[in-house]
């Protein structure tokens, strides 16, 4: 007999579990058509019971959500309730046991095997009847778990409209004979470059990477399948995998959308995306491309303005670390440095500290290489070798400019590292990055560029040394002591006891243990003792101890604060600061 979840059916669960009143049932069964109309006309779409539900409850202000009236329809019907972790999908799985048009009309997908049973997400757990159908049909047990309706037809649409359109467009492009590394001297325009199917997969994979907050989209080219993979919170996750005979007309869509060269397979290419989102959102993509043995591989880095740019205070440093920093900027000349590894976030303070500061009252002009995202209040030059458009050169045009701030991408070369002191000595405030492992050691790499130690004295207004660590899941974190053997590592006493958080892993996590990141920050402000110093030649060890002994805090004592304040876990501050 079939059995299903109604709105009558529904409420009197609710009003059983005292989550709902009696009146308020009968006002939204009464009122039943009202909000359906609401709904549909908000949402374009068709509500399910438990959406309709929540959504009545809004408008009454009820405190009520659909994921509490889902957890308890799970321990209701004995299942367990999930949010669906879209990297946990077995997609192989997925398109062998359902179709897309079953999946969405009952509002059910499977998610992976345990053992030999599937694992299966469904909106209405009483609906015995699609348990059953689904374990006919694949011969295996079927383990039922609540998820909401929204996320199992999103799900759905993602994972069908991708492995549709890019399936159909390996059927429309037979593999090439020879091996990938000796076709890369054969150029051509790729085939059907406007076939939907492929412009429909791109869309889907890039849409699906902004909604899950992916930091990077890796597209690598192997033997037989092209594997396309999402960095989230600094990890590499594989997402899709699709037939080899794909690669090349959906590497050519992406550099269509980033105007490169599409005949241009030998050599490295540089491009740019705009996106704009079903929410309207603008979403900018910076693209490369390299040739790699099996074809071009393609990296695109998502730089969404609202997650790229923050507010100097959400960037890590502590409230002390912060007013040294905008002392520093406060300058109206000299020269500030961001230093660290490449990925540790010195674009993202730089870009941050700019968008602060830009007023109508200044000129804030940069050049990059390449320009990562868009700031409407900076004018942005981006450095173009092949028109002759070098940092060195920029710089000497930029200053022609009637600048109050100059920010350079890099400092890479002695020529730049010449003009960006001469900047910074003829009243301009000058923002730069530098790869250097901490704030001392500054002054020794700015030397061996050639610049004169007077001269470093004479401009250094502060250097800021960063690394990001990932922050721990706030939904699965837990408290426990530190091991003797982690307070060694850290060189802490061992007969003193210490609370850290570490974190069991969840579906809010995607079961990482992880969510989001924070830079651990070093920053050393130049003074009057250490000008003399620098200007004396003195080492980096006696720079880095004068730094210390006049209160700054090192990467060290900065990350031990994040773990102390239960940022972070032990693991991440360890990897941060390349312990053995």
């Amino acid at each position: 007999m079939k059995i299903e979840l109604t709105l009558s059916l529904l409420l009197d669960m609710l009003v059983d579990y005292s989550v709902l009143e009696s009146p308020a049932r009968e006002l939204f069964l009464n009122k039943k058509d009202y909000y359906e109309s609401l709904f549909t006309s908000k949402y374009k779409r068709e509500p399910f019971v438990t959406e309709l539900v929540a959504f009545a409850c809004e408008k009454e202000s009820i405190p009520l959500d659909e994921e509490q009236i889902l957890k308890l329809l799970a321990v209701r019907s004995g299942c367990e309730y999930v949010v669906i972790d879209p990297l946990k999908i077995d997609s192989q799985l997925v398109v062998k046991t359902i179709s897309a048009k079953y999946g969405r009309l009952n509002r059910v997908i499977p998610l992976y095997k345990e053992g030999e049973a599937i694992v299966v997400a469904i909106a209405d757990p009483f609906r015995t009847d699609i348990i059953d159908q689904l374990s006919t049909s694949s011969g295996c047990e079927i383990i039922p778990v609540v998820s909401s309706s929204k996320q199992i037809e999103g799900t759905i649409d993602d994972l069908f409209g991708f492995k549709k359109s890019i399936s159909a467009a390996a059927n429309d492009n037979k593999k090439e004979e020879l091996n990938n590394l000796e076709h890369l001297t054969g150029l051509g325009q790729a085939k059907n470059m406007d076939d939907k199917n492929i412009i429909n997969a791109v869309d889907y994979m890039l849409k699906y990477a902004i909604e899950q907050e992916a930091s990077d989209i890796h597209i690598e080219p192997k033997r037989s399948e092209t594997l396309i993979r999402f960095r989230l919170d600094g990890v590499l996750h594989t997402i899709y995998t699709f037939p080899a005979e794909a690669h090349l007309p959906f590497v050519s869509r992406l550099k269509m959308l980033a105007r490169m060269d599409i005949a241009e397979k030998r050599r490295p290419q540089d491009g740019r995306i705009k996106v704009l989102t079903e929410t309207g959102q603008e979403v900018e993509l910076r693209a490369s491309t390299i040739p790699v043995v099996n074809g071009e591989k393609m990296v695109l880095r998502i730089l969404e303005s609202g997650d790229f740019i923050k507010d100097t205070s959400n960037l890590g440093f502590t409230d002390e670390q912060l007013k040294t920093f905008n002392t520093a900027m406060k300058k109206t000349y000299g020269m500030v440095l961001v230093t660290g590894p490449t990925g540790s976030g010195k674009s993202t303070t730089l870009y941050s500290t700019l968008k602060t500061m830009a007023s109508p009252e200044i000129n804030i002009v940069s050049v990059e290489d390449p320009i990562e995202i868009v700031i409407e209040e900076i004018n942005q030059m981006g450095v173009n070798n092949r028109a002759g458009i070098t940092f060195s050169n920029a710089l000497r045009h930029i200053l022609r400019q009637d600048p109050d701030i100059v920010m350079i991408g890099e400092i890479r070369d002695k020529e730049t590292a010449a003009n960006a002191v001469q900047a910074a000595l003829t009243g301009h405030l000058v923002l730069s990055t530098l790869h250097t492992n901490d704030t001392a050691s500054s002054v020794e790499r700015l030397n061996d560029l050639g610049v004169e130690y007077f001269m470093i004295a004479g401009v250094l207004n502060a250097v800021v040394a960063q690394r990001l660590v990932r922050k721990v899941c706030p939904h699965c974190s837990f408290d426990r002591e530190m091991t003797e053997e982690e307070k060694i590592t850290l060189d802490l006493p061992l007969d003193q006891s210490y609370k850290i958080k570490d974190a069991e892993g969840c579906v809010k996590c995607r079961f990482t243990g992880y969510k989001g990141r924070t830079a651990i920050v070093e920053i050393m402000p130049v003074n009057a003792k250490l000008r003399s110093l620098i200007s004396s030649g003195a080492s980096t060890e006696e720079i880095r101890n004068n730094a210390v002994m006049d209160g700054m805090m090192t990467l060290r004592e900065s990350a031990i604060r994040k773990l102390a304040d239960g940022v972070t876990t032990f693991d991440e501050i360890v990897k941060a600061l390349y312990y053995d």
